[in-house]
């Protein structure tokens, strides 16, 4: 098959690709529920008809992977020819009890099912749950969608109507090359050679960021090793809880925090409750792993293309600490000042590296890890992957022309770095998924955590503005 133009992935999307296992999927997930009452057909057919009035507009879902066996460099993403939506949409059974709780254990079955290389990154899943409602499970690779690309694709999801008169989206011409061999050569020996120029500048900027952060090294945190951070078992269990985000937002107000403060909050008693109850806590504190994009970030020393600002910041849990208030104050603190010495910093040197790293090594260190079960004896940086996208805060929002009243967003689980906690805003509630390896962790149970912890500090933020008043 010939293809006219390529687009060449980044050193990050690459990342998410070359880290791909049997076990490990690099998919992103959203479990969204449905009201499909007013449907006279399948939840099915309405789907695939929703999606083939909409294709045309999301350029992601019709690129697929292109990696001839010549490319010297990176893969590159073409535009398929033609989609065909039915392709990617299938029909699964309601497993028991129905509902939400079924959702999130068909979210969970298919949370490691590896997306068809060959044609465009994506899938839908329908689950028919009664006449009233049903549930859809979107997955689409990192490597298509991530932040904001994410919400693009999201935003013409959600829009209404017949859309199949609005002129197509295409990737523009300046980020593509020509699809044949002359060109991809030529592009593949341009990015090497620039990187190459570019590799003493890297360490230079590596060495001064360093020797500046010498001074906050209080800041720092070590993760301790625990029974999350495993080497994937195959299985995964998962959860979606739906907190009101007026209260969230009071228990912030009034504790002079933020949502994800508390959120952070809720999650780390969760796990830590659920050590203790094994008699297995750790002699210090939980870590968490919590993306951060810096949108406001200086990038005039970067010295490698489109690298993003997105970097990951390790918050201290302080799950040692009994009092709740005390311990959310204590969350707040550190990742404020993580959060501000990240952005003095102003650099993702992560990413940066990224651009340098051999897609054979990075696969073949997480082939090795999983089949010699070494996540366990590895120090790994954090112990909860926690995430609070951009929220969505919309009159009556729709997915696919079908009223939609919560969103859960889902990530994907790595070797060693525990639990995936994902939230998002979706018009008054914080809706937040919790997906986990089934051999060493209950999402349900770490759903149950967090509510009860979330009920912990309505109470005490009640009790105070009581009092305060």
């Amino acid at each position: 098959m010939s293809f006219e133009r390529a687009e060449r992935i980044g050193g990050m999307d690459a990342w998410q690709l070359y880290q791909e296992t049997r076990l490990q999927v690099g998919n992103g997930m959203t479990l969204v529920p449905v009201d499909r009452s007013k449907l006279s057909g399948s939840l099915y057919d309405h789907v695939v008809t929703a999606l083939a009035n909409r294709i045309h507009l999301i350029p992601a879902y019709r690129k697929t992977l292109y990696d001839p066996w010549f490319n010297p460099d990176r893969p590159m993403l073409v535009t398929a020819p033609h989609t065909d939506v039915r392709d990617h949409v299938t029909v699964l059974p309601m497993p028991a009890p129905g509902g939400s709780a079924g959702a999130a254990k068909a979210l969970a079955q298919v949370r490691a099912t590896h997306l068809d290389r060959s044609k465009p990154l994506w899938h839908i899943y329908v689950l028919e749950d009664d006449a009233e409602r049903g549930y859809l499970i979107s997955v689409v690779h990192h490597l298509l969608v991530d932040g904001d690309s994410a919400m693009d694709v999201v935003g013409y999801l959600m829009r209404s109507g017949d859309l199949r008169a609005l002129p197509a989206r295409h990737t523009p011409d300046s980020a593509t090359f020509p699809a044949r061999p002359a060109a991809i050569l030529a592009d593949a020996a341009r990015r090497k050679w620039r990187r190459l120029g570019r590799l003493p500048a890297l360490a230079a900027l590596s060495a001064r960021t360093m020797l500046a952060e010498r001074s906050f090294r209080h800041l720092k945190v070590k993760a301790p090793r625990t029974a999350f951070n495993c080497t994937l078992s195959g299985t995964s269990t998962a959860a979606v809880v739906a907190l009101p985000i007026d209260e969230v937002k009071q228990i912030a107000e009034t504790c002079s925090t933020t949502v994800n403060h508390v959120l952070l909050h809720c999650v780390g008693k969760a796990l830590h409750d659920v050590l203790r109850e094994r008699g297995a806590l750790p002699d210090r504190p939980l870590v968490a792993a919590v993306p951060y994009a810096m949108r406001g970030a200086d990038t005039s020393e970067y010295v490698t293309d489109n690298v993003g600002t997105t970097t990951v910041l390790k918050v201290n849990l302080h799950d040692d600490i009994a009092d709740p208030l005390d311990r959310l104050a204590a969350i707040a603190e550190h990742a404020r000042a993580v959060k501000q010495l990240q952005e003095r910093r102003g650099v993702n040197l992560f990413r940066q590296w990224n651009e340098y790293v051999p897609g054979p090594v990075v696969t073949a260190l997480f082939r090795t890890i999983e089949r010699l079960g070494l996540a366990e004896r590895i120090s790994w940086p954090c112990n909860v992957i926690v995430s609070n996208g951009s929220g969505v805060v919309v009159d009556e929002p729709t997915f696919l022309d079908l009223p939609v009243p919560q969103f859960y967003p889902a990530g994907p689980l790595y070797h060693g770095m525990g639990p995936s906690v994902i939230a998002l805003t979706w018009s008054n509630q914080l809706c937040l998924s919790i997906t986990a390896d089934a051999a060493h962790a209950d999402a349900e149970t770490l759903a149950r955590g967090v509510e009860d912890e979330f009920a912990t500090l309505v109470s005490l933020t009640g009790t105070r503005a009581a009092a305060s008043g």
